[in-house]
């Protein structure tokens, strides 16, 4: 990705170096604020006083029909999506083969995990203006399986549009770039002291929180949520049948029938916040 400066060299001169100067020669001043952060997207170095920012604005984002999401909760009783999750054949974290995990996977292009039936995509029209998320991400999920238990992905991608000239050799005509991602296993919703089982059929709450982002959606692009059961190799397969340890054999990873709920009376979302 192209940030537009060396944010490594200004790291250094402008925090590392004055830091050591300081608390080790005992050289000039140094007075950082208490976050310095680059946002991605727009490329500006912020600081703020405190962290998570002060001056925001809550913001939720709700998974709507037709693979749509909005500020809108929706209005109707009898809304989700439904797909089945093989273990066996799971959703990578990266396209094509390699040796080790690349650092590039982190803004790699979704359109790979995108075009699969077993991972579910909503996103928003094109932005009207920039959006500047920063802090935490919440997770709300409403959820239910035919199995008894299930891990859930949610990741955040900021998509594109359609006239991004090509660098590198990539192709940013629709880029789908991974803001952040994170995982949960729904044995784990209510707490990682004790593990429960999901019980089949019955809608399910999977509420939980992605580390901090700082970055912008500009103008015209998209903001995308793709949820997904597997994550392989970065995250261990859930076999989606309820074991406390992890004792599973090759015969215990089974198809699951999932549904995600988004109708008045379950509606799945996530809230953070962004710069006022």
């Amino acid at each position: 990705m192209q940030f537009d400066q060396k944010t490594s060299v200004t790291y250094q001169e402008q925090f590392e170096l004055p830091f050591f100067n300081y608390y080790l020669k005992g050289k000039g001043d140094f007075k950082a604020s208490e976050a310095n952060i680059f946002i991605t997207g727009s490329n500006q170095w912020k600081t703020f006083e405190k962290w998570p920012p002060q001056e925001v604005e809550d913001k939720k984002l709700y998974l709507q029909p037709q693979g749509k999401l909005g500020f809108g909760q929706v209005k109707r009783t009898d809304s989700w999506d439904e797909y089945v999750s093989d273990p066996n054949k799971p959703v990578p974290y990266q396209a094509g083969i390699m040796e080790s995990r690349t650092r590039e996977y982190m803004i790699d292009d979704q359109r790979f995990a995108s075009s699969r039936p077993d991972v579910m995509v909503y996103q928003t029209e094109p932005l009207a203006a920039d959006l500047t998320i920063v802090g935490p991400i919440k997770n709300f999920l409403k959820v239910s399986t035919s199995g008894t238990d299930a891990d859930y992905v949610v990741k955040l991608i900021d998509v594109y549009p359609s006239n991004s000239p090509s660098f590198n050799n990539k192709v940013m005509d629709g880029y789908q770039m991974l803001v952040r991602g994170e995982i949960m296993a729904g044995k784990y919703r209510n707490g990682f002291e004790k593990a429960e089982a999901m019980q089949p059929g019955f809608v399910t709450s999977i509420d939980y929180t992605m580390p901090d982002v700082a970055h912008t959606f500009k103008k015209g692009h998209r903001i995308m949520l793709q949820v997904q059961n597997t994550w392989f190799p970065l995250a261990e397969r859930n076999p989606q049948q309820f074991f406390e340890g992890y004792e599973a054999t090759a015969s215990d990873y089974r198809k699951a029938t999932h549904r995600i709920f988004h109708d008045v009376n379950n509606s799945s979302y996530i809230q953070f916040t962004i710069l006022k």
